[in-house]
């Protein structure tokens, strides 16, 4: 009998639910389908001897114009990310905005690990330190995922519609607007006002892949870049492999020969997605780790906080 008990609970605590096990075994074959698809796309590029060559000298002397739209869009887009949670999440707990920017540019910056531990450590500090069930921070990342691609296929649909009607597509960064008048409305207000600012965090994907291109000596023209950004943020969305890698290295090296106006190698798009990738551990890097050491201080603080009152 004694054996018995004691074997049981053993199990349950080594044991992992199937789901649980199933879910880590796809999070890890999907990190090496994505490092499999980047090794793939670098050779690529690097093959291309004569463009790849184009590209790096052209990166040697890099317009400082581009060089700062690209910096500073990352930026502001990781502000306007933070935003958009703020606006989806005050619905089911108080979260202070300040809070909110430094855990979203924390959990952007760990998610750009292996296996996305910023999602799992958002969900727990929400539960911990503002009692929001799990199901609400769950839907609101469902939520900002939705927005993003309602967004993403807006601004394709409307370069598509405002071509037919030989208009500029450049008008197509405006489609999404026609959503905001369900801010007038109080059941879909909070999701209309979260799907404007993500109408501007999106719009900035486009000017960057503009700027991009050229710090790689391959300039596009902006309705290029829409659909380059557009795809971009569609394929980032794909669950199984983290910040879309490898799979935006290969959609923007394919894609952009075949749309652009102005000629663009396969070799040079990849330098550029890889580029724009350098250019988000540039700017994240620092913005998450400070957003890191502020919440661990400030946690640190509020723990300690009874023992000096008393």
């Amino acid at each position: 009998m004694s054996s018995e008990g004691n074997t049981r609970p053993k199990a349950r605590a080594n044991g992992d639910p199937p789901a649980a096990s199933a879910r880590r075994w796809l999070r890890v074959a999907g990190l090496a389908f994505g490092l499999a698809c980047f090794a793939g796309a670098v050779y690529t590029a690097v093959r291309e001897k004569d463009e790849f060559a184009k590209a790096i000298d052209a990166l040697r002397d890099p317009p400082p114009l581009a060089v700062a739209l690209v910096l500073a869009s990352i930026a502001v887009g990781a502000l306007l990310s933070g935003l958009l949670f703020h606006i989806l999440m005050r619905r089911f707990g108080k979260v202070p905005f300040w809070e909110m920017q430094a855990l979203i540019s924390a959990t952007a910056f760990a998610n750009y690990l292996p296996l996305k531990p910023g999602f799992v450590g958002r969900v727990a500090y929400h539960r911990l330190r503002h009692d929001i069930r799990t199901a609400h921070t769950v839907r609101t990342i469902i939520e900002a995922i939705a927005l993003s691609g309602t967004v993403a296929s807006m601004f394709l649909l409307g370069l598509v519609a405002f071509r037919a009607m030989g208009l500029p597509g450049e008008w197509a960064l405006l489609a999404p607007a026609v959503l905001g008048i369900g801010a007038y409305l109080p059941k879909v207000r909070s999701l209309s006002q979260a799907l404007l600012v993500r109408q501007l965090e999106l719009a900035l994907w486009t000017l960057r892949y503009w700027a991009v291109f050229r710090l790689v000596g391959a300039p596009i023209d902006l309705e290029t870049a829409i659909v380059l950004g557009s795809v971009s943020v569609i394929a980032t969305l794909l669950p199984i492999v983290s910040n879309g890698l490898g799979i935006r290295e290969w959609v923007i090296g394919l894609l952009a020969p075949m749309i652009s106006h102005a000629p663009v190698s396969t070799s040079q798009a990849i330098v550029a997605e890889l580029v724009h990738r350098v250019a988000e551990l540039i700017v994240m890097t620092p913005i998450g780790i400070t957003a890191i050491l502020a919440l661990v201080h400030y946690n640190r603080k509020r723990a300690l906080a009874p023992s000096v009152t008393q």
